[in-house]
């Protein structure tokens, strides 16, 4: 496996760009490179999917590929986890924000692409500067999936370089 898909890859392009009815070769080029053991994504991930509306086809989508596309974390990942968990509440001040950031998917993304060399491909964006406190050193604010990939030497890219890195072509 190279890549580890987060939630705001399957949300946003179901949402918007690559809906079901615009782009089905966006989600079969998913379910063959998840066959293809080139990417997943944590179990939490598939958690969050299911919360969706009783109607909300991606919902029913993630579910029919649950044992494709989702991964259990192993013992590598849990360690992996605890090191997120422990540089969230060491380096980040608000306490909201570490159990907003904790609650979901987003630190069992970042602990499988550290545990197993992976590059995360999320939508969320990168916030090119954390404010810090200056009376304790802590980063202030929102916890960002690339800014945490970024404190761990993770690579994280947006959902279009792994379309053009796998040479995915939409038609």
């Amino acid at each position: 496996m190279d890549y580890c898909l987060d939630t705001s890859v399957y949300t946003q392009a179901y949402r918007s760009y690559y809906a079901f009815d615009i782009a089905p070769s966006f989600w079969k080029a998913l379910i063959t490179l998840a066959q293809d053991g080139v990417i997943a994504s944590p179990i939490a991930v598939y958690d969050e999917l299911k919360e969706g509306k009783e109607k909300d086809e991606l919902k029913y989508w993630a579910k029919d590929h649950r044992k494709i596309l989702f991964i259990e974390p192993d013992s590598k990942v849990n360690e992996a986890y605890r090191q997120i968990v422990e540089f969230a509440n060491s380096r980040y001040r608000d306490q909201h924000q570490i159990r907003e950031f904790l609650k979901g998917a987003d630190p069992w993304v970042v602990a499988h692409a550290k545990a197993h060399s992976l590059t995360v491909v999320t939508m969320e964006g990168f916030k090119q500067v954390e404010s810090v406190d200056k009376a304790t050193g802590r980063f202030i604010g929102k916890i960002k999936i690339p800014n945490m990939c970024d404190h761990f030497g993770i690579k994280s890219i947006p959902t279009y370089e792994l379309l053009r890195a796998l040479k995915i072509e939409l038609r």
